[in-house]
């Protein structure tokens, strides 16, 4: 039932994740394979802090 009531918080989680990838990739100046790696980590990491902070 936890995802059931909380599905809105990750749902908002997509297009933080575009703008995190749109931001890194220019950071990085356009290497796709860095900006990538960075992205997914970025988001997981952000996932796992929204994920404790529902649970918490």
């Amino acid at each position: 039932f936890f995802f059931l009531y909380t599905w809105p918080f990750f749902l908002a989680l997509m297009p933080v994740a575009v703008v995190v990838g749109v931001a890194l990739h220019s950071l990085f100046n356009g290497k796709l394979l860095y900006s990538t790696f960075i992205t997914i980590a970025t988001v997981v990491v952000i996932f796992g802090l929204l994920f404790l902070w529902l649970m918490g």
